[in-house]
């Protein structure tokens, strides 16, 4: 706290209060950052999520446009508010932080919701079914499908 005092910038990575361990909730950044800000009387800059400075880094390294990513995140108040304030699609998944009835204290939802990540390639094949107005004349067409979504799903992942 001395060197903030002293005039250092307060930088953090995220502003996440809690953390998903195997044994339970662990206090995060943001948890660990507020009583430094409450005592210094000044706010962090966050780099991480939901900082749109960092997701449109991301996408240029990636070489990705904003409407060709997906964002794929346990969190509604980092992962999924940056995938929309950027521009992304959203998918929440419900293995950590939020679930179900969490989702309701948001003004926001993301596009998709599933259980765990091992729900995304039945999602993206489910998609592409859907998306197909005519029947694939066979196997290899479905799966270059399926696979040119999945690489949608990995650029934001």
């Amino acid at each position: 706290m001395r060197h903030v005092f002293n005039g250092a910038k307060l930088v953090a990575t995220n502003s996440d209060l809690t953390y998903p361990m195997e044994t339970g909730i662990a206090p995060a950044c943001g948890a660990l950052l507020a009583p430094i800000e409450a005592t210094t009387k000044r706010k962090a800059y966050y780099v991480g999520k939901p900082n749109p400075l960092m997701m449109r880094t991301g996408l240029n390294m990636l070489g990705v446009h904003s409407e060709n990513a997906v964002i794929i995140g346990d969190r509604m108040d980092t992962d999924i508010v940056a995938g929309i304030e950027s521009g992304l699609d959203t998918v929440l998944v419900l293995s950590g932080v939020t679930n179900r009835e969490t989702i309701k204290q948001y003004p926001y939802r993301p596009r998709l919701v599933l259980n765990h990540v091992g729900e995304i390639l039945e999602a993206v094949i489910k998609e592409v079914s859907e998306e197909q107005k005519t029947p694939q004349k066979n196997d290899s067409d479905l799966t270059k499908l399926v696979l040119s979504k999945a690489n949608k799903v990995a650029a934001g992942a």
